[in-house]
């Protein structure tokens, strides 16, 4: 990039840098103590043509009308946090003059700050606009229940991208699926768009998005998000994804055909799928295989009292409620607090499954609670159940509960 010819694009902590530069050459330049105010400074509005301003002093240097106001917009952009801010071509280099330099690459030698603050803002003027070729094994947790992974090229200055998904067949040998797409950041993400052949056409294929952070993209080795696609059965999926850098194309290839998947990957990755068939449903009922047993969830909210008894003997007491509105379940035992739940109906809704992570003043850390859903069938009940779980001394805990419900 010839920077002396285009815009430029700087990270808060270089627009600072420059925007300090700039007020205190100003200063030196007209033999200011302190900065006048910002109409009469960057020279806009009502200001004195007959006082100094930057307005003046940057069309003392070139020969074009100066826009006062553009620089104090851009100056009230970093004061609200933005954290990248362009400046126009024109603005920049007659700001570059104003200090003295010819080329930016001189004016951000002399003013290194820590090593990643240089490096952010070398890589998005210089090597982001290098058309590099950036190789990744991506993991996703995909058909038959299985982490999956395959190969993803990104070009172009990061606007290019190209998915390999590679699904081993049982001789031994590999199906390829192929999905070409286009990168777009946004702020501290990236979104990518890709269309998959089908046929012998193209049709639209998967969404993601990936959170980046304020850091240059070639960077980081890995990237977490999420995708939304259809499978190979046509179902309609969506799921967490990692991409994970490789040093070359052939490291890319070779690792994506091997089975293992790493420990790292597989912890964050196995099970972290949604997959929604494919098929119309004609009424309530056939929103999925639970739906039949929607009338007894919608008994579930009232109030909740479950005594906890330990195999040693120690009790323990939780009431929370259950909202008749959105189903969202509000802890009543004071200074605990609810962190995870779940609630599932299982076999055919003829057992209740309660899920729990506390912290708080409680001897639980987490715990699995069965029991019966009978009580259901009156607006208030007592039932017995069982419970196992982790309390908060680490220890592997079980043992029977009562519960008593009081309908909403």
């Amino acid at each position: 990039m010839k920077n002396g010819s285009l815009s430029i694009v700087l990270t808060s902590e270089y627009f600072k840098i420059i925007l300090e530069k700039v007020h205190e050459a100003f200063m030196s330049k007209h033999n200011l103590v302190k900065l006048p105010k910002a109409l009469q400074l960057y020279g806009y509005g009502a200001y004195n043509d007959n006082k100094p301003s930057l307005k003046k002093d940057f069309e003392d240097i070139g020969s074009e009308f100066i826009n006062g106001k553009y620089l104090y917009d851009k100056s009230r952009e970093f004061e609200k946090g933005k954290p990248i801010i362009k400046l126009n071509q024109h603005y920049k280099d007659i700001i570059l003059l104003y200090l003295g330099y010819d080329d930016f690459k001189y004016f951000l030698d002399d003013h290194k700050t820590s090593s990643i603050e240089y490096e952010k803002q070398y890589d998005l003027i210089y090597r982001d606009n290098e058309d590099r070729t950036y190789y990744y094994l991506n993991y996703y947790f995909g058909e038959d229940n299985t982490i999956l992974k395959g190969q993803t090229i990104i070009s172009n200055n990061w606007k290019t991208i190209q998915h390999i998904f590679i699904y081993p067949l049982d001789d031994g040998t590999f199906r390829e699926h192929y999905s070409n797409g286009s990168i777009k950041r946004q702020g501290d993400t990236i979104t990518i768009k890709t269309n998959t052949l089908s046929g012998e056409r193209y049709i639209d294929g998967a969404s993601e998005i990936y959170y980046i952070g304020h850091k240059s993209p070639s960077h980081l080795n890995y990237l977490i998000g999420t995708y939304c696609t259809f499978d190979i059965f046509t179902n309609s999926v969506a799921g967490r994804s990692i991409l994970e850098k490789c040093e070359s194309k052939q490291v890319m290839e070779e690792q994506s055909k091997t089975p293992f998947i790493p420990p790292y990957i597989a912890l964050e990755i196995r099970n972290k799928r949604i997959v929604n068939n494919s098929f119309v449903p004609r009424n309530a009922l056939e929103l999925s295989s639970n739906s039949p047993y929607a009338s007894l969830y919608g008994k579930l909210p009232g109030t909740y009292e479950l005594i906890f008894n330990y195999d040693t003997g120690f009790k323990e007491t939780l009431k929370f409620k259950i909202l008749d509105t959105n189903y969202q379940i509000i802890t009543l035992t004071e200074n605990v607090y609810i962190e995870k739940d779940n609630i599932e109906l299982l076999n055919k809704g003829s057992v209740i499954n309660f899920r729990f992570s506390f912290s708080g003043i409680i001897a639980l850390e987490r715990v699995n609670i069965f029991f019966k859903t009978y009580f259901l069938k009156n607006e208030s009940g007592k039932q017995e159940g069982v419970f196992s779980g982790i309390d908060n001394e680490n220890r592997l805990i079980n043992g029977t509960l009562t519960v008593n419900y009081v309908q909403n």
